[in-house]
């Protein structure tokens, strides 16, 4: 029968091949194909001995078998002097009859088996991999069906053994890179370690120097007293204003590692001059700012009392609905005052708005830090040279996303954190996922939907909900303007439940965020 005509194959013959193809498209390593072509060859065709043949070079090699009596496992021999070796060379099935009377065969080497008939294919008829061999103890002519299923035994072993090859270098290369990433990681805690200590070092050292100014007087205008809080850009001074004889508050730059270049004492400085074209009464006055004769930097400002909004959500929980709603329209005031001006804070959060109360004991909100602020618009929509090329400054669950992406970077950015805090404020909990928010800081989100209000605070008000959904807007475009924000939570403020809801768990705070001071808060 020839090869190209259509062979019917016994019902259990191609049940048992489709297993045996199932089980070779698994195998990763070559003992699992032998040992599966051994027992299946066999099997398959009825035949009382089995042997799998690899090419070695010149030689074949006759690495398994499954027999009723010893063959060759584990022998060598020339390819010109094996059936396997003829059929490799030739390409082609040896389909033999009587070994003794086939001149293909060396008789000698048979005589002292059982084998009488055999059949031997090819593994890969192009390029030969190897044989697979099946032997009879009595003389017979092996049907067309069982050498067809043989050769489609070798088939599927020569892809196994393919895929066995690419798999053993995928391996290896991926041993290699693992290695390679292990040292590499080895260096990079070692350098860890080494920038740790310094930043230990380094802290030590401005903690000391710190505990020594107090009663330093910069030029002769502050005297700075006790030391009220330090943070990742310096340490705050109660301090008092020698030509008023008032209190007030003094921030001292901290030239620590990595915050010592000439760019972050531009940013701090920088801090004083934004906030002071913000004419609002609920941004902190900035009253001075420079650098002493004694090389000092320094910004004085007016003294808050009270805690910041972060510290406010660590003791008491979620916000009554009418105080989150309130405390949001005066931070969103804020940021349309500072939005004309053509600035964006760039940094909304709970630990950047002040819970500041007056000599009268009135609550007054107040926004904070505008250190990392940048002018958006017009002749100085430039002046952003204080941001590294591909940096974006800020904390990551409060940065909105086109600032990730290094898109347009406006007033709706601080929008999108004001969405983000007010959610907060009302649930107590951040408005993504940790796997969301991590998505999102690395800008590979794309427009993921906050978790429902409602999975953490009940009878929440549509209006209120609806606000906080466009602030939280994935596209810049769909959310409210700072102004259109604050309209609209000043005129719902009133009609919203004043009652604080039932203790619930602290919002996550940002690992990277320090407490805000008891009396004035500090940026990062």
């Amino acid at each position: 029968m020839s090869a190209d005509q259509p062979l019917a194959v016994a019902p259990h013959r191609v049940t048992d091949l489709i297993d045996v193809i199932q089980r070779l498209s698994q195998a990763r390593d070559v003992a699992t194909v032998q040992d599966i072509v051994r027992t299946a060859a066999r099997r398959l065709t009825g035949a009382d001995g089995a042997t799998f043949v690899l090419c070695d070079g010149d030689q074949c090699h006759y690495v398994d078998e499954d027999a009723i009596g010893p063959l060759w496992k584990g022998q060598r021999f020339p390819m010109s002097a094996s059936v396997s070796g003829w059929a490799m060379m030739n390409r082609r099935t040896a389909v033999i009859d009587d070994v003794f009377a086939d001149p293909r065969v060396p008789d000698q080497g048979y005589r002292a088996t059982f084998v009488k008939s055999m059949v031997m294919v090819p593994v890969r008829v192009a390029d030969p991999l190897g044989a697979i061999g099946t032997y009879w103890a009595t003389q017979r002519h092996p049907t067309d069906e069982e050498v067809r299923v043989l050769e489609a035994l070798a088939g599927t072993t020569a892809v196994a053994l393919e895929n066995v090859r690419v798999f053993t270098e995928l391996e290896a290369r991926v041993k290699a890179r693992t290695a390679e990433l292990v040292a590499a990681n080895a260096q990079l805690v070692a350098a860890n370690a080494n920038l740790t200590a310094a930043h230990q070092q380094a802290d030590r050292v401005f903690a000391a120097y710190a505990k020594v100014l107090p009663g330093t007087v910069l030029d002769g205008k502050y005297r700075l007293d006790e030391e009220l809080g330090a943070g990742g850009f310096g340490v705050v001074f109660r301090a008092r204003h020698l030509a008023l004889d008032c209190p007030i508050a003094v921030k001292v730059f901290r030239p620590i590692s990595g915050n010592d270049s000439a760019l972050e004492l531009q940013r701090f400085l920088r801090e004083g001059a934004t906030a002071a074209r913000i004419s609002h009464p609920n941004v902190v006055r900035v009253l001075d700012s420079g650098v002493s004769s004694g090389g000092i930097a320094f910004l004085a400002m007016e003294l808050l009392s009270g805690r910041s909004l972060a510290r406010e959500l660590a003791a008491v929980g979620a916000l009554s609905l009418r105080r989150a709603a309130t405390v949001a329209a005066v931070v969103a005031d804020v940021l349309n005052a500072a939005h004309r001006q053509s600035i964006v804070h760039r940094d909304i959060k709970p630990d950047n708005v002040f819970l500041h109360y007056d000599t009268a004991g009135r609550e007054v909100v107040k926004v904070v830090d505008f250190g990392i602020a940048k002018f958006f618009d017009g002749p100085q929509s430039t002046d952003d040279r204080l941001t590294r090329t591909g940096e974006y400054l800020g904390t990551p669950r409060f940065v909105a996303p086109e600032r990730v992406r290094g898109g347009t970077d406006d007033g709706r950015s601080d929008v999108y954190s004001l969405g983000t805090l007010l959610y907060e404020l009302v649930c107590g909990a951040s408005p993504w996922a940790p796997e969301q928010e991590r998505e999102i800081a690395a800008g590979l989100a794309f427009a993921p939907h906050p978790r429902p209000i409602s999975r953490f605070r009940k009878a929440v008000p549509v209006e209120l909900s609806a606000l906080i959904e466009r602030a939280l807007a994935w596209n810049p475009i769909d959310r409210p303007t700072a102004q259109e924000l604050a309209s609209a939570l000043a005129a719902l403020a009133p009609t919203l439940d004043d009652t604080p809801p039932r203790p619930e768990p602290a919002p996550p705070r940002d690992p990277d965020a320090t407490d805000a001071l008891p009396v004035v808060t500090w940026p990062r």
